[in-house]
């Protein structure tokens, strides 16, 4: 039986029988299964103004308002749902898990503690708790999490990926490096392990490791704008500036807007004596600040010394 035709037939049996609620229910869950969002939130309105302390129909309410994009309003309904049945973990994980998306993420933490109290072993919580606390940059708390959800769940390569962000930035190098290279062993095309091994490389000095890395993480993912930057750094250190320069240009070509781009272009131009280029790579880093990690006051005192 086709989902269209079991759609096809619940439909049929609730024009026979408004009042067929059963149906309406099978109905609401066949049309988020088959991705139908908003014909299946006309049918939870309608339960709903029926069965208003019905918490699983609010809990499927937060599903379908989440899957529209329509995060604030996914928040009322699992908070609905919530003041019905306060320790269903299926709940306290889904709204969790919208304040992560919305980057909320000290709103999230007290709900994936509480599915932890319900279930303690739930290793999905853990991870997202040590992702939480990488992003708050709380790198002891978040080790703790990652490790336990790597017990629970050995295969979960982007625990192990954030478990050794967090050994890197803390300066546990080797330990960092050992976590990317099991990464890579669970999930071979995984690129931010390929770039993040480059950069740590790149900063050790080892340019020819740094090289190999960048170059897999660019034809795993051909946008990475970092990657294009520190593989152009390295050309540069290297005094390679054809290469560097045409990197650069590559990269613009696919995000114009990389305004680290347009600024590392900028200097390559200023070391080479091309000041008319220096100062045109120099406005258009200005004028692509958002993607900028420089100080934007000192690239206009540069601007503002090259034009007097």
């Amino acid at each position: 039986m086709t989902d269209t035709y079991l759609i096809n037939e619940l439909n049929e049996k609730i024009t026979q029988n408004p009042m067929d609620f059963q149906s309406r229910r099978e109905l609401v869950i066949e049309f988020i299964k088959a991705g139908y969002n908003e014909e299946a939130l006309k049918q939870l309105y309608y339960l709903l103004k029926k069965f208003p302390e019905d918490s699983r129909l609010h809990y499927n309410a937060g599903i379908v308002l989440e899957n529209l994009k329509r995060f604030d309003k996914a928040i009322v309904s699992y908070k609905n749902a919530l003041n019905i049945s306060p320790d269903e973990p299926d709940f306290l994980y889904n709204l969790g898990y919208v304040y992560l998306q919305i980057g909320e993420y000290s709103e999230a933490i007290p709900y994936f503690q509480k599915v932890l109290d319900v279930e303690p072993d739930d290793a999905n919580s853990y991870f997202n708790l040590g992702y939480l606390y990488s992003k708050l940059e709380d790198f002891p708390f978040a080790i703790d999490y990652l490790k336990k959800a790597i017990e629970l769940n050995p295969n979960d390569y982007l625990a192990y990926f954030y478990l050794a962000y967090a050994f890197q930035v803390t300066g546990n190098i080797e330990q960092g490096k050992a976590l990317y290279y099991k990464v890579l062993e669970l999930s071979p095309d995984y690129s931010w392990a390929y770039f993040n091994l480059g950069a740590i490389a790149f900063q050790e000095g080892d340019f020819a490791s740094a090289k190999d890395f960048l170059k897999k993480t660019l034809k795993l993912n051909p946008k990475d704008d970092d990657a294009y930057i520190v593989l152009a750094r390295i050309f540069a250190k290297e005094n390679n500036f054809d290469e560097s320069t045409n990197i650069l240009r590559h990269a613009l070509s696919t995000n114009p807007y990389n305004g680290n781009a347009h600024y590392l272009l900028s200097q390559i131009y200023k070391h080479l004596g091309d000041y008319d280029s220096y100062k045109n790579s120099l406005k258009e880093a200005l004028n692509n600040s958002k993607m900028l990690s420089e100080d934007i006051s000192m690239l206009q005192a540069e601007l503002k010394s090259l034009e007097q």
